[in-house]
């Protein structure tokens, strides 16, 4: 008796999760198709009736929405709100921190991805520069909603797909080149001695928290000044 397509999409989607977790822990170049299969608790056979390859799965975990953080960052950055601690403050202390170098599967998927989907195809570079975009659109719109900025949407899902409005150039400006540099210090302190990457981490951290001010419509990363 054939599977029903409800049952088929319920399956894609066990896949797709599985490797997601599996892409964001160990990269994209290290992972097998068994891999994921395996982990999704499935056989290799059946992977070839919802994808042609792994690049191709690789695209689907994005456009199903593949997390940059995980939830269990989501739920701290939420908890840090609910506090009264400013987002970017607490973003900055949960993304450049030992515990996020040390469970990359617990954290964002860009430093992780970053390298390995530069040597992928076309179709991977496209997805993960649209993980990148609505990265910095998000970031861009937390740093502008931090400063009080008129005209912003007030509410938007972070995790979400949408794409928020009227956010002023100058804060997506800031919010590429921070995020460039926690993604890069991450980078870096994954692939050197503890010592090494506590300074790392912590000069990142000191430089961009030194660079925000809160409620004073200065959003100024290093080497960056803001005009008008």
């Amino acid at each position: 008796m054939p599977y029903s397509a409800d049952h088929k999409a319920k399956t894609r989607i066990r896949v797709i999760n599985a490797a997601t977790a599996l892409f964001k822990k160990e990269g994209f170049e290290n992972i097998t198709i068994d891999q994921v299969m395996a982990a999704a608790g499935l056989t290799r056979g059946g992977f070839y009736a919802h994808f042609k390859n792994k690049e191709d799965l690789f695209v689907a975990c994005v456009e199903n929405g593949m997390s940059l953080l995980s939830s269990p960052l989501l739920a701290e950055l939420r908890k840090a709100e609910r506090g009264g601690n400013d987002w970017i403050t607490s973003f900055a202390e949960l993304y450049l921190s030992r515990i996020h170098i040390e469970n990359p599967e617990m954290g964002c998927a860009l430093p992780t991805l970053s390298t390995e989907v530069a040597r992928s195809g076309d179709k991977a570079r496209v997805a993960f520069s649209k993980l990148i975009n609505q990265a910095t659109e998000k970031l861009a719109w937390k740093l502008a909603k931090e400063d009080a900025i008129p005209g912003i949407d007030r509410h938007i899902n972070v995790d979400g797909d949408q794409k928020p409005r009227n956010v002023p150039a100058e804060y997506e400006r800031d919010s590429t080149a921070m995020l460039a540099m926690m993604v890069g210090a991450v980078v870096l302190s994954r692939a050197v001695d503890d010592d090494t990457a506590d300074r790392i981490l912590k000069s990142t951290r000191d430089s961009i928290l030194d660079g925000w001010e809160k409620g004073s419509g200065n959003t100024n990363i290093p080497g960056i000044k803001k005009t008008g």
